[in-house]
């Protein structure tokens, strides 16, 4: 098992790769399971802070019927140079929450996580890398976020 410090290195450095063109290294994701990128327990990690009584940007509800405890939210989404789309979320859930910066190919139903952190200005630089691109297929969670994400920003996710 690697540690979640040289995990964070690895994945900040396949990013780099990927951003340049050049094919990232081979990454062992099932170490990037011990980061704690899991959207659907986010808010119940050490990356989730008290919820403010106020929140600055209110975001979109996403209808999130399989996590019924949770309220996740879509603040932000843009598309990428190589047509994939970059979102950022929130996630409410027990008096805490969690910002996520996603990656979606809606398209191919492709998904993955970039970044967590305890607010908005910090996803947006943290890295937290839960590996490549890949389907989401039995992934009813991350299917109901792409597909929202994927609406909003004009291109809608593709039949699976």
């Amino acid at each position: 098992m690697i540690s979640k410090t040289l995990a964070l290195a690895l994945a900040g450095a396949a990013l780099l790769a990927a951003c340049s063109g050049e094919q990232p290294a081979t990454i062992n994701t099932d170490a990037m399971v011990d980061n704690g990128v899991s959207l659907r327990n986010l808010a119940e990690t050490e990356v989730a802070v008290p919820k403010p009584e106020q929140l600055t940007v209110k975001g979109r509800l996403i209808p999130t019927p399989s996590d019924p405890t949770s309220r996740h939210f879509l603040l932000r989404e843009r598309k990428a140079v190589g047509g994939t789309i970059i979102a950022i979320l929130r996630q409410e859930h027990d008096g805490k929450v969690a910002y996520a910066r996603t990656e979606t190919d809606c398209g191919k139903r492709l998904f993955h996580v970039l970044g967590v952190g305890p607010n908005r200005a910090l996803v947006e630089t943290n890295v937290a890398h839960d590996g490549p691109l890949r389907p989401i297929k039995g992934l009813p969670l991350r299917e109901e976020l792409a597909t929202y994400v994927c609406d909003a920003s004009g291109t809608p996710l593709a039949k699976g």
